[in-house]
This record gives C-alpha cells, structure tokens and sequence, in this order.
C-alpha cells in the first residue's frame, strides 16, 4: 500500500472509531479495504462499514463482504432492520462462495426478524414484497439443491405462504417444481445440484 492510500485509509477509520480494528486487521484485508475506501462513507461507523459492503459486493468480492458482514455487529449498533439487511448480503455472498451452513443459521436469522421488520420492508418497496428475498430463496436452494431436504423445503414453502411472502398462485408452482426436481433427482441418482442463485 502507497503512503498516500496508506493515509487515506487512516484518515477514514480514525473518523469512525475503528483505528484499533484496522490495526488488527490481516494485510489482506487491509489491502482489500484500500480498494474502497476513497468510496467509503464516513458520517458513521455503521455508514462507512455499508458502504464498504456494497462495493466490496459490487466488485464480487464476496470472501471479504462476508467478512465484513460478519464483523459489523461487533463494531457498531445495529436495528433490527439493519441487521436485516447486513444478513441478506452475507447470505448472498454465502451462496456464491459455497458457505452453506453460515448461510441456512443467516436465513434463519432473517426469518426471525420478518415480523420485526415488514412494515418497513413494504414501505421500502412500494407496498409490495421484493422478488428477491435471499433468507427465502437462498434457504429454499440449500435445503434442497444442498441438502435435498425436500420435505422441510415443503415446510418452508407453507409458511412463507403463511407470512404473506408467496400467493396462492406462486405457493402452486414452487410445490410443483420441488416435486418435478425430487423426482428428477430419483431418476439420476447421485446426480447433485449446487445452486448459484435464487429463483
């Protein structure tokens, strides 16, 4: 890292109080977080570590937002839809590095949170539930792409349905294709499917 980065980056983490962390941090993810940095946010901790998230996710750099995701909790306060968000993320980046047991305990975390924060969800979003939801769609890939638990993944379908996040049209056609790709499996055996994304 140049003097000048080298600044850049200090002059960054001193304003958000994460002089100590940076200081801890791996060279790796200290040149990682040089990459950012002249994009970064410093009107707060909580700020300047999103915007690093989503540059570092905009770059594909999934390894270090999930680490990022996995540390902000421990550097500053969080609301409940906050840590919402911060876990849709690193399920995200969980799907696409194959961290798949970090990514089920996230979706069930977000699950818990839902009746915590759809209001503002649906106020986010126009009054409507985004297609994309990654604690519903990752989680169902998993369970069955992963884990070919084909009968929680009915299970999961029936309360999403319940929670207001898939109509009655929708609830039809996922129950079918979980049924076509149980059967597919039957048919080739040990064939296995690794998800990449959600549906």
């Amino acid at each position: 890292m140049s003097f000048e980065r080298r600044n850049l980056v200090l002059d960054a983490v001193k304003k958000v109080h994460l002089e100590s962390w940076y200081m801890n941090l791996e060279d790796r993810d200290k040149i990682r977080l040089e990459r950012y940095v002249s994009s970064s946010n410093t009107v707060s901790t909580y700020e300047f570590l999103m915007s690093i998230i989503h540059e570092s996710l905009k770059d594909k750099n999934h390894e270090f937002t999930a680490f990022l995701c996995q540390n902000i909790g421990k550097l500053t306060e969080m609301s409940d839809y906050q840590r919402f968000e911060v876990n849709e993320i690193f399920i995200d980046s969980c799907a696409e590095i194959g961290r798949y047991d970090d990514l089920k305990a996230a979706c069930e975390m977000n699950f818990n949170l839902f009746e915590k924060v759809k209001t503002k969800i649906l106020e986010d979003n126009n009054g409507t539930y985004p297609l994309k939801l990654n604690f519903r769609n990752k989680y169902i890939d998993v369970i069955v792409g992963v884990d070919s638990n084909y009968d929680l993944g009915f299970e999961m379908l029936r309360k999403y349905k319940e929670m207001g996040l898939l109509d009655a049209e929708e609830f039809r056609f996922r129950c079918k294709s979980l049924n076509v790709h149980r059967l597919q499996r039957v048919f080739d055996g040990v064939y296995t499917y690794r998800p990449v994304g959600g549906p």
